[in-house]
């Protein structure tokens, strides 16, 4: 079946190869769209990737400050490459967006020379061509520099929106408890800030409540409780929820067997590209009777989203 959705995932690692020249995506209209949410959560990864596609104007326009908004995100949170970047951007200036900013430039070189050895050397560099007051004044803030959390700042901002009501913050928070991000791993509490989103008629809270209810984590296992979630979710049409309350139909888990059921959910999904749902579709209408299946058919026909 199905897995939980979430967009609070990880972002792979690129091979910088001592710069961010070095990524260069195949698709980069993905890559912007899978960075972005990323970058935005506080990935450093993400922010240094996204600034690195902006810096090159790689597949997005040339834009140094947008560049530059994003490498110190991530620089900011220790990440060495955008601080050895943000050091050449300062030594060096760019066009009306960050003046020529040598204590800048070497505190940045400063603090990315504990993690790359060709920090070290624009450090050493740089420094020969600066007064002994910029130097002092460069190494003050390399010691003043603080690393932010931005997974703590992350859920804090979410929290305020969340309590405010805000079921897409709601749902993320559920997702960083989920997968322990930031967090200790919580499933009880997880699914807690999915049920709020869920009861706000969100889809995707309404899925992955249905999954923990289904899977038993946090709670005990409750087919009947994951099949009302799945439906909730199902009748708004995400795919996943089809799927799933087709193969709990075709199972009978938490629900009489029935194979007309499970066959509609199944087109449904289908339908929308679900390919687990084609398989399944295919698997059951081998043994299923041309009544069931044209009944199946004409329920899937029938089915109208249900309007938040």
């Amino acid at each position: 079946m199905a897995a939980i959705l979430g967009n609070v995932a990880g972002c792979a690692p690129a091979n910088y190869e001592k710069g961010m020249k070095q990524y260069k995506p195949d698709d980069v209209t993905a890559a912007v769209r899978e960075l972005k949410p990323l970058a935005e959560q506080g990935n450093a990864v993400a922010q240094f990737n996204l600034g690195s596609l902006y810096y090159q104007g790689w597949g997005v326009p040339q834009d140094y400050r947008e560049a530059a908004k994003w490498l110190r995100k991530a620089a900011e949170q220790n990440h060495t490459f955008a601080q050895a970047t943000l050091g050449s951007i300062y030594a060096e200036g760019a066009q009306g967006v960050l003046e020529k900013d040598h204590p800048q430039a070497l505190m940045w070189f400063i603090l990315a020379a504990q993690g790359d050895m060709e920090a070290r050397e624009l450090r050493d560099s740089l420094a020969m061509k600066m007064t002994p007051k910029q130097i002092s004044e460069a190494q003050t803030l390399a010691r003043e520099f603080k690393p932010q959390d931005a997974s703590a700042k992350s859920l804090r901002d979410l929290k305020t929106q969340a309590e405010n009501g805000d079921a897409v913050s709601q749902f993320k928070i559920g997702v960083i408890y989920y997968k322990g991000q930031g967090v200790p791993r919580d499933y009880l509490e997880a699914l807690n800030w999915f049920k709020k989103a869920a009861l706000q008629n969100n889809s995707l809270a309404q899925f992955n409540a249905g999954y923990m209810y289904e899977k038993g984590e946090g709670i005990p296992q409750d087919y009947g409780a994951a099949k009302e979630w799945y439906e909730k979710a199902a009748n708004q049409g995400n795919q996943l929820a089809q799927y799933n309350l087709g193969f709990m139909y075709e199972k009978g888990q938490g629900v009489v067997r029935d194979e007309v059921q499970a066959l509609k959910w199944y087109n449904l999904a289908s339908i929308q590209g679900e390919s687990k749902a084609k398989m399944a579709r295919d698997r059951v209408t081998v043994w299923m009777k041309p009544e069931q299946i044209n009944e199946a058919q004409r329920l899937a026909r029938e089915f109208k989203l249900l309007k938040k």
